[in-house]
């Protein structure tokens, strides 16, 4: 019996050392491998740093290399601006000094005051107002006895003023144009209330209106042939202004 045992054993022995000797050899197997693999990532681990090194390097060059082209762009588009804004400023300065030099003036106005040499004299069913040049710029308007002449067509601003001092009556103005066809148009009206005592108001009237070439313009007191008016400079007067 203890020979059984003994031989049992050995042979359990023997057994157990060929499988740690198997086992040591597929670790020595795989060891190596796992050595092979290691061996080949070398050479890639030893080559990266330098090939991140050397990309980083390339993407700030042409890092660099953009900014400095859109450095350049910027003040090459300064430039241009600058240039296009002193070629349009010399531009306008020349045309202002053509005109200066060539006399053409911006603005044509003419205002009339009361002759104070004169009295209103009956025209007809009106009172007329005899008038003097006060102002006159330009070749848009001109004037002729008591009338307004216009030299060019466009739009204007027409005012009128008169100083009544005709006692407990209403008393009023009109300005109106006759045109090439000979038919009048009333443009502007003022109509004022006089008192009986102290009996001195002001009948003012403007507003604009479009007119054309050689149309005349007259401001007259309709139906008041005993019209008692100031024939001051600064109480009345009848002008125009072209807008352009």
């Amino acid at each position: 019996m203890l020979y059984h045992a003994l031989l049992l054993v050995s042979t359990l022995t023997v057994s157990f050392s060929f499988f740690l000797v198997y086992k040591v050899a597929v670790l020595e197997d795989d060891i190596n491998k796992l050595r092979g693999d290691i061996s080949n990532l070398k050479p890639h681990s030893k080559e990266s740093p330098d090939g991140m090194i050397t990309g980083m390097s390339r993407t700030w060059e042409r890092s660099k290399q953009v900014a400095s082209l859109n450095s350049q762009q910027q003040r090459q588009t300064e430039k241009d601006s600058q240039t296009l804004c002193s070629s349009t400023v010399s531009s306008l300065r020349m045309k202002r000094e053509q005109a200066g030099c060539s006399g053409v003036v911006q603005q044509s106005f003419l205002q009339l005051s009361a002759n104070t040499k004169e009295q209103p004299f009956v025209r007809g069913n009106v009172t007329v107002i005899p008038w003097i040049v006060a102002l006159h710029q330009g070749e848009a308007i001109s004037s002729t006895g008591d009338r307004i002449i216009i030299q060019q067509e466009g739009f204007f601003i027409v005012f009128g003023q008169v100083l009544f001092q005709s006692p407990g009556t209403i008393m009023g103005h009109i300005v109106r144009s006759r045109g090439t066809n000979q038919r009048s148009t009333e443009l502007l009206r003022c109509l004022q209330e006089m008192p009986q005592t102290n009996c001195a108001n002001t009948c003012h009237t403007g507003g604009m209106v479009k007119l054309e070439r050689e149309d005349e313009l007259e401001l007259v007191i309709p139906d008041r042939p005993q019209a008692q008016v100031s024939m001051d400079a600064d109480s009345t007067f009848f002008g125009i202004i072209r807008l352009n």
